[in-house]
Formats: C-alpha cells, sequence, structure tokens
C-alpha cells in the first residue's frame, strides 16, 4: 500500500507518458498492439493524474513539487483550478487512445511511429501548461513540448495537399502566442526566471498603470491566440483542427484550447496586484467573448466540411466561456451589490461549459471520425442516409448535438442557460451585459441550425448510396465505447447540474489566492445557488432571497418523454398503416443524386444574410 501511495506522484504520470513515446513507436509496425500500448500507459498515467486531482480538490491541498536544474527553480502546483482542466486532458486522453486503436488502419499507407510519439507528449505538454508555476522556463519548455508534438499530430497527413501549409501556420502562430506571453512578463519589473506566479504578482503590485495594462494585454492576447477568440482563432484553428486524426482533433478542440481559457483565468483571478480595478478588462473581455460567440458560429453554419463546421462551432462555444469570465470579472468590481452577487454564477457557468465543451466536442469529432472512417469522406455534400447503416453512431451524434445546441434536458442547457441567466438579470443594472445575453440567447439557435444541418446531412436525408462506392457499416467497438462514455457523461451532466455546481465550487474552494475565494464560502455558495428535487435554483441575497431563475432538467425530461408516449399512442389510436415511397418531386422526374437536398442549399438565405461575418464557402 505504502508502495503505491509513493506512485501517486506527478513523475510517476511524466515517466508513464515518456515511456509510451518510446515503447509504442518500437512496436508501431503492429499497429494494432502499439495502440493498445499506447492506451494502457496513457490511462495509467491518466490514474495517477487523476487521483492528484482528486486529492488536491477534496481532501486538502498539494503541497506544490520544487525541482532545481542547471542553476533554474521549478516550481509544479496541483490546486483546484488546475485540478479540473488536468481532468479533463486525462480523461480525454484516454477516450482519444482508445479509440486510435482501430481508426489508425483508416491510414493504411502511414507509419504509426511518429503518432505514437507525439500523442503520449502532446497530452504531457497539456498537463505541464496547467501544472506549472511560472511564466518564464517551465512554462517555456510546456508550451514549446505541447506545441511541438500537437504540430506532428496535426501534420500527420502530410501527402494531401495543404495539410503541411496549415499545419505550419498553426506553428507560426503558437509560437507568436508564446512571444506575446513572454514579452508581456518582461514588462514586470525585477522579473527573474524561476518566478512563480505569486512572485510576479508581488513585484506588479508597485508598477505603473501603462505598465500594468501591458503586462495583462500581452498576456491576454496570447491565450486568446491558444483558446481560439476571435479574430485570433479563426487565422489557425479551422485548418489545423479539420485536417487532423479525429482523435487528435477531439483533444485539440475538447482540451488543448482550454489551456488558453486556463491561462486567462489564471492570469486575471490570481495574478492581480492588490488594486487592480478589473471593471475595463472585464468589458474588453466579455466583449470578445460576445463577438466571438456569434461569428464562430456563423461561419461554422457555412461550412460543407464536416470536421471544418465542427472546428468554427469550438470558436463560437469558446466565446460563450470567455463571455461568462469577462462578465464574471466586470461583475466582481461592480459597486452594485445585486451585480456583484452574479460574479459567482457566470463563473460557474464558464468552467461547467468548459467541462461540457469538453466531452460534447469530444464526442461530435470521434463521431464525425466515425463517419469518415466508414465512408472515406467528410464532405456533407456527398453524405446522407447514415442512420439506417450506422445506428449507434447517428444516435450518439444526435445526442452530442442537442447537447452543443442547448437543448434541454442536455448538458448545454445547463451552462449555456447559467451564462445567460447571468447576463440578462445584471441587465437591469448593467444594460451591455442584458445586450450580450441576447447575443448569447440568439446564438445557440444558430447552433442548433449547424447541427440540424451537421446531423440531417450525415445520418438523415440520402446522398452515400451514390458517393461511397463500397458498403458503409458500424465501426469496430472500440471506437464506439469512447462515444458511449462521452455520450453518458453528456446526459448525466444535463439532468444533475447540481452536482457539477458543487465540483466547481469545491474546485475554486480548493484554489488558495484567487480573487474569487470570498465568494465561494460555503454559505454564499449555499445562498445563491438551490438544489430542488427536479433542478435548481439562482436566488440572490439581497433581494428579498427571490428565486430569480431556475432549470427543471428532470421535469422537462418528464415532460418529453410523456409527449413522445402521447404521439405514440395517438398514432396507434388511428390505426394507420407506415409506407415506404420514394420521394415526390411534384411527379417530374425519380429522387437520385442530381436533385437532392444537400449542404450547400441549407439555410442558403441566412447564409446570405450573414456574409459579413467571413467562412464563407465558395459554392
Amino acid at each position: 500500500m505504502n508502495v503505491l501511495v509513493q506512485l501517486i506522484h506527478p513523475v510517476t504520470a511524466v515517466c508513464l507518458l515518456i515511456a509510451s513515446a518510446v515503447l509504442s513507436p518500437l512496436i508501431s509496425r503492429a499497429r494494432k498492439t502499439a495502440g493498445i500500448i499506447n492506451l494502457i500507459l496513457t490511462t495509467a498515467a491518466a490514474a495517477v493524474v487523476l487521483t492528484l486531482c482528486y486529492q488536491a480538490v477534496f481532501t486538502g491541498p498539494i503541497a506544490p513539487y520544487e525541482y532545481h536544474l542547471f542553476g533554474v527553480r521549478y516550481v509544479f502546483l496541483i490546486d483546484g483550478l488546475s485540478a479540473l482542466f488536468l481532468a479533463l486532458v486525462a480523461g480525454m486522453s484516454v477516450m482519444s487512445a482508445l479509440y486510435s486503436i482501430r481508426y489508425m488502419d483508416h491510414f493504411k499507407d502511414y507509419k504509426l511511429a511518429g503518432y505514437y510519439i507525439a500523442f503520449p507528449l502532446f497530452v504531457l505538454g497539456m498537463m505541464g501548461i496547467l501544472t506549472v508555476d511560472d511564466l518564464s522556463m517551465g512554462f517555456s519548455i510546456s508550451w514549446q513540448l505541447m506545441t511541438v508534438a500537437s504540430y506532428a499530430l496535426i501534420r500527420f497527413e502530410h501527402r494531401v495537399p495543404g495539410n503541411v501549409r496549415n499545419a505550419n501556420k498553426y506553428l507560426i502562430l503558437m509560437e507568436l502566442a508564446w512571444v506575446l506571453i513572454i514579452t508581456g512578463t518582461l514588462f514586470v519589473n525585477g522579473i527573474a526566471i524561476g518566478d512563480t506566479l505569486h512572485d510576479i504578482t508581488m513585484k506588479m503590485a508597485a508598477m505603473k498603470p501603462a505598465a500594468l495594462f501591458a503586462v495583462f494585454g500581452f498576456i491576454l492576447v496570447g491565450f486568446s491566440f491558444k483558446a481560439g477568440v476571435f479574430p485570433f482563432g479563426q487565422l489557425w484553428l479551422p485548418d489545423a483542427h479539420s485536417i487532423a486524426p479525429s482523435p487528435v482533433s477531439a483533444m485539440l478542440s475538447g482540451v488543448m484550447i482550454k489551456t488558453g481559457v486556463y491561462g486567462i483565468l489564471r492570469t486575471f483571478f490570481w495574478m492581480t496586484p492588490e488594486g487592480f480595478n478589473g471593471t475595463i478588462w472585464g468589458v474588453i473581455i466579455a466583449s470578445a467573448g460576445a463577438v466571438t460567440l456569434f461569428v464562430g458560429t456563423a461561419q461554422a453554419m457555412k461550412q460543407n466540411d464536416s470536421k471544418r463546421l465542427l472546428a468554427y462551432s469550438s470558436i463560437g462555444q469558446v466565446g460563450y466561456i470567455i463571455l461568462a469570465v469577462g462578465s464574471a470579472l466586470f461583475m466582481m468590481y461592480s459597486s452594485s451589490p445585486f451585480v456583484k452577487a452574479l460574479a459567482l454564477i457566470s463563473i460557474i457557468g464558464a468552467l461547467y461549459h468548459v467541462i461540457n465543451h469538453a466531452v460534447f466536442k469530444g464526442l461530435l469529432f470521434l463521431s464525425s471520425g466515425s463517419v469518415l472512417y466508414a465512408t472515406g469522406t467528410k464532405d456533407l455534400n456527398k453524405l446522407g442516409g447514415l442512420m439506417a447503416l450506422m445506428p449507434v453512431t447517428a444516435t450518439l451524434a444526435a445526442v452530442a448535438s442537442l447537447a452543443i445546441s442547448g437543448v434541454p434536458p442536455l448538458s448545454g442547457f445547463a451552462s449555456k442557460w447559467t451564462i445567460v441567466a447571468s447576463s440578462l438579470l445584471a441587465g437591469s443594472t448593467v444594460p451591455w451585459l442584458a445586450l450580450f445575453g441576447i447575443v448569447a440567447l440568439f446564438t445557440s439557435a444558430l447552433t442548433l441550425a449547424c447541427y440540424v444541418k451537421l446531423f440531417g446531412m450525415t445520418f438523415a436525408a440520402s446522398g452515400v448510396q451514390w458517393n461511397v462506392p463500397h458498403p458503409v457499416k458500424e465501426v469496430p467497438f472500440s471506437m464506439l465505447l469512447p462515444k458511449l462514455l462521452l455520450a453518458l457523461v453528456c446526459i448525466v451532466q444535463g439532468l444533475f447540474p447540481i452536482a457539477f455546481y458543487k465540483l466547481i465550487a469545491a474546485v475554486f474552494r480548493a484554489s488558495e489566492s484567487s480573487s474569487l475565494e470570498s465568494l465561494f464560502a460555503a454559505s454564499a455558495f449555499g445562498e445563491q445557488i438551490v438544489n430542488r428535487k427536479t433542478g435548481v435554483s439562482l436566488m440572490i441575497p439581497g433581494i428579498g432571497a427571490n428565486i430569480v431563475a431556475t432549470a427543471l432538467p428532470l421535469m422537462i425530461l418528464a415532460v418529453i418523454a410523456g409527449a413522445f408516449i402521447l404521439a405514440a399512442l395517438l398514432k396507434r389510436s388511428g390505426g394507420a398503416k407506415e409506407q415506404k415511397t420514394e420521394p415526390w418531386l411534384c411527379g417530374y422526374q425519380d429522387h437520385k443524386n442530381s436533385n437532392r437536398y444537400t449542404s450547400t442549399h441549407m439555410f442558403s438565405a441566412l447564409k446570405k444574410l450573414l456574409w459579413w461575418t467571413g467562412g464563407n464557402v465558395k459554392q
């Protein structure tokens, strides 16, 4: 038992991931065996990391890990915030490793040694970014490991025209983001290599406002590049995420871009010197979020490549998170007690959507990868009719599509409701926040349009019978299992939001030195987030303890189930019989590939109306 306890250490996880990067490539000619070795070692590393995350959040603070190498101090810290993001990386890396075992059969003409070297190193780099307690040497090593490894994965299909160019663009822009962050730290008086984030914060206390603005400005832009915030995300994200192997795309969109969100959170809620006024930064960040969520989603709706649609959609979903982060920052420094109380609700919405997006976007990319594996195409104009041929994948894709669209009672509704509710409630005092809430609400309708298109053009309608020359069948079980697990999480997140609200509150209480610390005191949280038998209510102290917003997912589920049962009973009571016939085309011609409704035609009027948002596809 003592040996096992001693093995629960970050160094163990590092060694396991490095072992995977060494062993899997050595046997990469045995493609499935290499994938299994990668899965076993990645899962073992994830188990160690998840145990450390549990300890950090629920059993007390973990002392920082300090190392000295070549005269430089490296400090690594696992607190509540880093634990939450680490858990997402660990979970998604296991799902992607399991999925990769059979998915990589898709690349019969490519050697897998490079893939299995880069995969665990990519995971290791992300974990380093989330635990390193500096913005100098340790941060730079972790950033470079994450960037170079992900670059190798993105350019995996290097024989496809344009892929190497897009991967090179990704590499250049991620290095630019790193330079911007490092440049920001150089404005700090007396900064030294190895300074912890706390040391940097103390040194910023004596800085002049202009220099302080430069520090936060450069760091914000650098992490915004990584997170995919408008306009930076449009420069690299769709091109990179759409060309990577699908399990890698799931990690890029599901967790890697969240390292940018993590950096923004850590900077503006943990590195703020005394006397810092976050109102102006709150306005800037919230405005960037509102623009990002609308533009990214509008651009996604225009795409005919399923993975590009998902990539643009990731920009839009990050916009929701950034809007909530900026709103919470502004609310914290508000003079209105009512608005200040809403900061807790807004930041919970941000973290909840971080979790939700990692799950349903991972599921969507794995579903898109399954379609690509089975059909050989990701062109929505060539797909259609897969519901009958791939029923399990279709069902799981439907769960993810409804979740990301914010349809109750699934996960996306719970987090988006929290974000929109906090913005609209603050609107009585701060009108521009209400405007951003309305934009977020309208954009949810656009998101639904995107996924009606994605699901309808892939699984409903018709098309594969004319455009795919070989028989299409369901993917292997090892590709279905991670999707099943992610879909189950989507459902649980939507039905029981209070459990995740409490988890996020515990995360913040386990994160010392946060400017949000007082908001997440047990008493304050209990006053504002109230558990109901069928859902959760938001309450604001100081206004008569009135309920200001309520979500009842279990009741909604009961109503939906009742409606389906009633519809089935009505259908049976009429005694009508179903008949299968060809689609009626006004009696002029048979249904065939040349006259079917395709992705290009869908929402054509709306796409023309939103041409100014960019991302337009040549017809």
